[in-house]
C-alpha cells in the first residue's frame, strides 16, 4: 500500500507522492511523534500515506462526481488517528492498520451525511447501513432482480419485514430533496404547501379557549365595579335571551322607563372607560 501513486489535484498535472518508507523509517516516524510529540515526523508520515487516503475516499465516496472536500478531510483524520494508535511492535506495517481508520472515518461521515435529518448511530444502526450498502452493490449486478425481490431477500437478512425492509434501504440509498421543488414539475405546487394542514392555519382552539375564558373573567371583574342597579339593568338588557324590556325593569324598581334608559347608558359609559383602561373594547368580546 505504501508505494509510490499519482493522485489528481483540481487545477493541476498528475504529480507523484514521495518515495514509499521502509518498515524502519515508520517505526522510527511513529516513535518519534508518539514518545517525542515530534510534527515534523507526524507530517511525514501522513504525507506519506496520504495517497492511501484518497484511494479509500474515491472508493467510498456515494456520488459519482467529484470528492467532497470534507470527505477528503476525513479521510485525513482517520490517517492522523491511526498514527496516534498505530503499535509498530505488533508486527504489521502501518498501511495495514491506517486503511481501518481511514475507512472509518469515511463511512462515519458518508453515514452521517445521507439526510439533513439524524440518523441513529448506534452499533446496530451501522452494522445495518453497512449490510444493505453491500447488498445494493449486488443488486447491481443482477438485473434480473426485481425491487419486491431485493426487499425481501434484504428483509429475511436483517430479520425484519420486508415492509420494513424497503423503508431501510430507501433511507441509505436515497437523498434528501427540496420542498420548494413544484409536484409534477412546471408551475405545479410546492412540496410544502402539501404539508399544511388548513386547520392549523386558525388560531388554535386551546389558545381560543384560553383568551375567552380572560376576557370573561376581565368582563366580571369590570361588571363588579358598577353600582348594583346599573350592572343588573346591563345584564338584563344586554345578557339576558330574551332581553328585559324598560317597562318590566321601571316596574321592578319602581323608577319611569326613561331613568331606566338613563341609568343603562351611565352603566354601558362607565364600562367602556374601565374596559379602556385595559386596552380593550366592545369589540373585544364580540
Amino acid at each position: 500500500m505504501n508505494k509510490p501513486v499519482t493522485i489528481l489535484i483540481k487545477g493541476a498535472q498528475r504529480v507523484r507522492t514521495p518515495g514509499m518508507l521502509t518498515a524502519e523509517e515508520e517505526g522510527a516516524l511513529i516513535d518519534a511523534w508518539q514518545k517525542h510529540g515530534d510534527r515534523h515526523a507526524r507530517d511525514r508520515l501522513i504525507l506519506a500515506f496520504a495517497p492511501l487516503a484518497v484511494s479509500i475516499a474515491k472508493r467510498l465516496k456515494r456520488s459519482t462526481g467529484e470528492i467532497d472536500p470534507d470527505l477528503l478531510q476525513q479521510a485525513q483524520i482517520g490517517l492522523m488517528k491511526a498514527a496516534d494508535r498505530f503499535d509498530p511492535d505488533r508486527g504489521f506495517r502501518f498501511s495495514t492498520y491506517a486503511v481501518w481508520w481511514i475507512r472509518a472515518e469515511v463511512q462515519d461521515y458518508v453515514r452521517a451525511n445521507i439526510s439533513v435529518v439524524r440518523r441513529p448511530n448506534s452499533a446496530q444502526s451501522r452494522a445495518a447501513a453497512a449490510q444493505i450498502a453491500a447488498f445494493e452493490a449486488e443488486m447491481g449486478s443482477d438485473s434480473n432482480l426485481t425491487g419486491a425481490d431485493a426487499d425481501k431477500q434484504l428483509a429475511a437478512a436483517l430479520g425484519v419485514d420486508a415492509k420494513r425492509a424497503a423503508v431501510l434501504r430507501e433511507q441509505v440509498r436515497g437523498s434528501d430533496s427540496s420542498l420548494n421543488v413544484p409536484v409534477g414539475g412546471g408551475d405545479g405546487a410546492d412540496r410544502m404547501a402539501l404539508l399544511i394542514d388548513p386547520e392549523s392555519l386558525g388560531e388554535p382552539i386551546a389558545l381560543q379557549n384560553l383568551k375567552i375564558a380572560g376576557l370573561r373573567n376581565i368582563l366580571v371583574d369590570v361588571l363588579n365595579t358598577l353600582p348594583d342597579r346599573e350592572r343588573d339593568i346591563i345584564f338584563e338588557t344586554q345578557v339576558t335571551d330574551p332581553p328585559a324590556t324598560l317597562e318590566g325593569l321601571g316596574k321592578r324598581y319602581g323608577i319611569s322607563n326613561e331613568r331606566v334608559r338613563q341609568l343603562r347608558v351611565r352603566g354601558l359609559a362607565r364600562l367602556h372607560a374601565a374596559l379602556r383602561q385595559r386596552d380593550l373594547g366592545f369589540e373585544s368580546f364580540f
